[in-house]
């Protein structure tokens, strides 16, 4: 209902078929926490970093957050992250225009680096189509 296959790859839409199923219907799965479905799909136990919560304000402050996220990345961890706000685009596939984060959407953290001070996260949009497109972006200077 949500997925899309590329090609004959159809293992996407029965893994999230599945997936419905097991929680009721495809409308109860539609703007879930990304760690629960990380959980739920490897059986391994999972962190959450909520960044309005003040012991990760503090995490963040000190960069001992960051640090664990570069640990993180370098031991193979799956990681991922969502955005604030509400989810206006999941059934539509996704605002018309080019852009940024989409409000209320998980993505897939890929990397985490850091360049000349400045740390970065390579994120991945499970949509495949809508990209940053600012700074660090593949166009950007």
């Amino acid at each position: 209902m949500f997925s899309k296959a590329h090609g004959n790859e159809l293992w996407v839409l029965i893994l999230e078929k599945a997936y419905s199923k097991l929680h009721g219907n495809y409308k109860s799965i539609v703007g879930g926490l990304p760690y629960e479905a990380m959980m739920d799909l490897t059986g391994c136990p999972t962190t959450s970093y909520e960044f309005s919560d003040d012991k990760v304000k503090d995490m963040i402050k000190s960069g001992k957050l960051w640090e664990y996220i570069k640990t993180f990345d370098k031991a193979g961890y799956i990681m991922c992250g969502g955005t604030p706000g509400k989810d206006m685009w999941t059934e539509s596939g996704g605002p018309d225009k080019k852009g940024g984060i989409v409000p209320g959407h998980a993505y897939s953290i890929i990397a985490a680096k850091e360049h000349k001070g400045i740390c970065l996260v390579n994120i991945r949009n499970p949509w495949g189509s809508f990209e940053w497109d600012g700074d660090w972006s593949d166009d950007s200077k």
